[in-house]
Parts: C-alpha cells; sequence; structure tokens
C-alpha cells in the first residue's frame, strides 16, 4: 500500500479501505477467526444461538404464507455461522440455504462447516429466489469517501504516507463535490462548516442488486446505521469512521491497514430509496430489540427456565438479553425490513400490535 501511494500519489480513503479489506494478500477480511467473542468484534449470530432461532422463526411463517419451499439466503455470510446456527431449525425439505461472500477464505471455512448449502462469490452469480434474504453488517463493509465540507464545497480526505511509512490524512479536491451534496440535501441531510462524512459510492447499486434478486419474499437488512437527516446530523459532527481489534474500538482508521476492521454507519435513506425503485415495499426501519421482539425472542427467554441450575438460567438468560439490550447491539444495529408479495415485513414495524405466528418448534 505505501509503495502504491509513493507512486501514484495519495489515495482516495474507499480506495485505501477496499485494499485494506479485501486484498486477497493481506486484505483484513482474508483472514480467519476475526469474528466471535475470540475474535475482534461480535455480531448476533456469533453472540448467541437464539439470533439464528428467531430468524428460523422468520423464514418458517414465510414459508406457510408463501405456500412453497422457499431459499435462505445470507449475503456477506462470513464463515457461515449464521446460516449453520439457522439450518439446524429448519426441515431441508422445505428450505434451501445459500451463502454469498466475496473472501475465498471464508466461502471455504463455511462450505466446511455446512457443505449441504450452496455458497456463491457475489451477487451476480446468485440466481433470483423465492424466500428470506438476510444481510447482517453488510452495507457497512462497503468502502466509503472520506469528505468534510468547506463553505459550499466538499473536499476529499485521501491517505498519504509519510517518509516512515505510516500513513496520514491529506486534503484534496473533490471533483464530483456539487453532485454528492445534492444527493445528501435530497435525503433531507443539512450539513454544518467543518463536518466530517463519509458517502458509500456502492451502497445504492448493492440495493438495487438486493432488490432484483428477489421475486418474492422477505429482505432483513441489518447495520449500525440511521436516515440520513439523523446519520449527517449535530451529534455525528465528526463523521463516523472507526476501526475496531481485539473488541476494541478506535478513530484511528489509517493504522496497520489489514489488522482491523474499518467500518463507518450507513446511510438508510439511501437504500430504502433504492429498494422502493426496484419495486420492493419498504416496511420500515426498527431496532434490532424491537426485530426481535417481534420474532419471537420471548420463546427464548422462556426456554432458559429450562436450565438446570439457577446460574446456568441466570447465565443463559443474560446472553439473550444481550442480544435486544439498551445501550448495545439491540439498539445500536437497526434493521431495514422490506418486502416483495408478501405482508410479513410490515408485522415487524406494526409490533406489539402484530408478530410471527408463535413458533411449535
Amino acid at each position: 500500500m505505501a509503495e502504491r501511494v509513493r507512486r501514484d500519489g495519495p489515495l482516495r480513503f474507499d480506495v485505501f479501505q477496499e485494499a485494506a479489506l479485501y486484498d486477497p494478500d493481506g486484505g483484513y477480511y482474508e483472514r480467519p477467526g476475526r469474528v466471535g467473542r475470540s475474535g475482534d468484534f461480535i455480531t448476533a449470530a456469533s453472540w448467541h444461538p437464539a439470533f439464528a432461532r428467531s430468524l428460523a422463526r422468520v423464514a418458517r411463517n414465510l414459508r406457510e404464507e408463501l405456500g412453497e419451499p422457499i431459499d435462505v439466503v445470507d449475503v456477506g455470510a462470513g464463515e457461515g455461522e449464521l446460516l449453520l446456527g439457522i439450518g439446524r431449525e429448519l426441515d431441508t425439505g422445505d428450505f434451501r440455504l445459500t451463502g454469498v461472500d466475496r473472501s475465498k477464505t471464508r466461502r471455504t471455512r463455511a462450505r466446511e462447516r455446512l457443505p449441504g448449502a450452496s455458497w456463491f462469490s457475489s451477487l451476480e452469480e446468485l440466481p433470483r429466489f423465492s424466500g428470506l434474504l438476510v444481510a447482517y453488517e453488510l452495507f457497512d463493509a462497503l468502502p466509503v469517501r472520506a469528505l468534510f465540507l468547506e463553505g459550499e464545497k466538499l473536499v476529499e480526505r485521501a491517505v498519504d504516507v509519510s517518509a516512515d511509512g505510516s500513513f496520514h490524512w491529506v486534503d484534496v479536491p473533490c471533483e464530483d463535490s456539487r453532485a454528492i451534496l445534492q444527493g445528501l440535501r435530497a435525503r433531507g441531510a443539512v450539513l454544518r462548516e467543518g463536518q466530517l462524512l463519509e458517502v458509500r459510492p456502492a451502497a445504492r447499486a448493492l440495493s438495487l442488486s438486493l432488490a432484483e434478486k428477489i421475486s418474492s419474499g422477505l429482505v432483513l437488512v441489518f447495520d449500525y446505521g440511521a436516515r440520513a437527516p439523523a446519520l449527517y446530523g449535530p451529534a455525528r459532527f465528526s463523521g463516523t469512521l472507526e476501526a475496531f481489534r481485539a473488541h476494541r474500538v478506535s478513530r484511528d482508521v489509517l493504522a496497520e491497514p489489514g489488522s482491523c476492521d474499518v467500518t463507518a454507519w450507513v446511510d438508510f435513506t439511501e437504500v430504502e430509496e433504492a429498494f422502493r425503485a426496484s419495486g420492493l415495499a419498504v416496511a420500515g426501519l426498527v431496532s434490532q430489540s424491537r426485530f426481535l421482539a417481534a420474532a419471537g425472542i420471548a420463546e427464548e427467554i422462556a426456554a432458559a427456565e429450562a436450565r438446570p441450575s439457577e446460574a446456568e438460567r441466570l447465565a443463559e438468560r443474560h446472553a439473550i438479553g444481550e442480544l435486544v439490550a439498551p445501550g448495545g447491539m439491540g439498539e445500536s444495529i437497526r434493521v431495514l425490513v422490506a418486502s416483495r408479495d408478501t405482508a410479513l415485513g410490515a408485522r415487524f414495524v406494526e409490533w406489539p400490535v402484530s408478530g410471527i405466528v408463535p413458533s411449535n418448534h
């Protein structure tokens, strides 16, 4: 990376981030074991199997509503942990499991764990299907451009290299400032002088691709983010770029590329608009805790009472509670619910008025 910068000049941050995360010879996502309690960060699926079991309930309800066998597709499937958990709960005669992940390392591990599933390296390879599509922290892994507002224009924050090989920020002109500002303002963003911000060049295209793949069924996008007015509001004047290593968060996203996860919050307004343009019905944006409540997480908490000792019951209730706890992933992770030719999506937004049909399993 340093050689590239010395040869070609400062890199736009999305180019730097793309290499840091996805380079086949040193990118962060080519490293095994990055997710989980022993890794750098956790996801709901890696934290407790109750999350996968809740999504399995959603899949069973969708299967009943559509009246035919369905596909359960995890885009950004990583090492297959979520699909593995869902698959344990479902009858293979009624459900087909599919994972999509661009990392060869992660797909290889996923195939070992779940050889009965289908695995693809890209959405382009994925056939159109009917069923449930899950994208958990998929968008926040897309590279972003780093910018700040100076007067009536945006300035690009690019990455340069120092004599000692370390990386640092440098300001360069933003050639498409006008177009970016028009798009942000159309989505309700109000920027302030000096504000740092990020935009995702590939977010709309990815949203359109996800929507195009589902002929009927439900789309669930789980991620850190907010709608544009809040995402670009005064509470996030310094932007949302962060790096994660060993469950510690840092704002230094340039240090040791390839050694840590680099991420930024998602503009859910942009995703919603693309979904609607593709004909999906967007039910709404809810917290993970609200979604899981509608998806029957209470069944998991009740099942914890079957543990043989009080200590085990307390530990199980606490672990499941972390999935829905205020101040944790239960509120930080948002869920965008969209659908095509099914009314199931609205149940998660309308909860507690409605929710999924209770499981018999």
